[in-house]
């Protein structure tokens, strides 16, 4: 009997020693954290990224992935969406394992010591991504979006469809045909500004000079002017509207314009106001009416600009969390990923954001309709970095505000920006 209780207390220190040795996750692990701040202006972003969670969780247990969307103000101690200041600082204060980084500012991030260098999963991506993530010789980001602005229109309409140059399309357009663009916002028209150079000569060390330079260019500035005289009053140089996201797009739903200018992304809100507020009796636009086209340049020597938002490495990432940021960057630009997040269950319309992976016949097929217009449209873009790209073209944006026709009155911003800044 005492050799039974003794055989039976031994059995029982084994089991329990190897009970310890390899406990079950659930029972004796904390789940290992993963901290991501991804891009804050996509639709239905908080919904996206659940998506995404949901999938990547269940294929990696005990790890639990957190959104980052705010931080601390230092000063304050007030919490600070990075939607409001993602592209004036806010990122850069952000604190995160895996960044999603406009390219416009991944210099900055680079130079701040918030990001390592990266090895990119084999898969093929857009050719002048490869560019973009490249500094010194090293990659610093996966390429996971691509964004730049559209034209979209009635698929009827081909005196849009064929024009062939900006200023033929220019001409299509009456005062009774309006064309509604978003003109606000500092890193709204930096952005135009670029484009309007871009238009007539693409040429990317000419581009970059340019950039960099202190003078605003007046064939430029000419054609985002020529762009805004196809706006009615009241519409296109708003503050307000300008914060009402997707608000143009949803009026050309509407039938309230015969174009307009915007993301690919845009598109989901014009859809979601036909889905959502549109009926029999209502002018609005149906889905397979709406077609897409690049922006076309002044001349052959004229380029599109694009962007494009990379997935970054925090700098301070130990091995074991690297690896797992890693593999969470994989999922993320995987075509399961993009189909999981890209094609829709009804009646949600669709996201419409532009992968970064290169298509091809054995790529699997994103249902919505329009992504092969989409792709076709965003070929031949250039897109760029260089260092303070982000702080030039806010700062041409500020000037851009100053000289373009307002539907307000100059603010104190303003006063002796005309005087002060020349144009070549």
């Amino acid at each position: 009997m005492i050799f039974k209780k003794v055989f039976l207390f031994f059995s029982f220190i084994v089991w329990v020693g190897f009970f310890l040795k390899d406990p079950p996750v659930s029972m004796s692990m904390e789940p290992t954290s993963l901290k991501v701040a991804l891009y804050p202006y996509v639709p239905q972003s908080r919904e996206l990224f659940y998506e995404l969670e949901q999938v990547f969780e269940a294929s990696h247990p005990g790890v639990n992935l957190q959104l980052i969307e705010s931080r601390q103000d230092s000063k304050s101690g007030n919490s600070v969406s990075l939607a409001e200041d993602y592209y004036d600082g806010g990122l850069l204060k952000t604190q995160a394992d895996v960044y999603e980084i406009d390219t416009v500012l991944l210099q900055a991030m680079i130079e701040a010591k918030k990001i390592q260098p990266i090895e990119l999963p084999d898969r093929r991506f857009l050719p002048d991504t490869y560019k973009a993530i490249t500094f010194n010789d090293k990659t610093w980001g996966t390429p996971h979006w691509v964004c730049g602005n559209f034209l979209f229109y009635k698929k009827s309409d081909l005196a849009i469809k064929n024009a062939s140059n900006l200023n033929e399309l220019i001409d299509v357009f009456k005062k009774s045909d309006p064309l509604f663009i978003d003109l606000k916002g500092k890193s709204t028209l930096g952005e135009w500004y670029l484009t309007g150079l871009a238009a007539k000569d693409g040429n990317r060390a000419s581009l970059l000079k340019r950039i960099h330079s202190k003078k605003i260019d007046p064939a430029a500035f000419k054609i985002v002017n020529k762009l805004l005289s196809l706006c009615p009053s009241g519409y296109c140089r708003s503050d307000k509207l300008h914060n009402r996201v997707g608000f143009y797009a949803r009026q050309f739903a509407r039938g309230n314009a015969r174009a307009y200018i915007g993301y690919s992304e845009s598109l989901h809100y014009a859809l979601q106001e036909i889905n959502q507020n549109c009926g029999f009796v209502n002018s609005c636009l149906t889905e397979s009416e709406i077609a897409v086209r690049e922006i076309p340049t002044l001349n052959f020597k004229g380029k599109q600009v694009g962007w494009a938002d990379v997935l970054s490495l925090a700098s301070d990432l130990k091995p074991n969390k690297k690896k797992l940021a890693m593999k969470f960057i994989n999922f993320l630009t995987s075509w399961e990923a993009y189909r999981l997040v890209l094609n829709p269950e009804w009646p949600s319309a669709p996201r419409y954001l532009l992968p970064a992976l290169a298509r091809s016949k054995n790529s699997p097929e994103l249902k919505p309709p329009l992504y092969a217009n989409f792709y076709d449209a965003y070929k031949s873009r250039i897109i760029l970095n260089s260092k303070n790209l982000n702080k030039a073209l806010r700062n041409y944006g500020k000037v851009m505000d100053c000289f373009l026709p307002k539907d307000r009155l100059d603010t104190n911003e303003c006063s002796g920006m005309r005087s002060n800044t020349a144009m070549q």
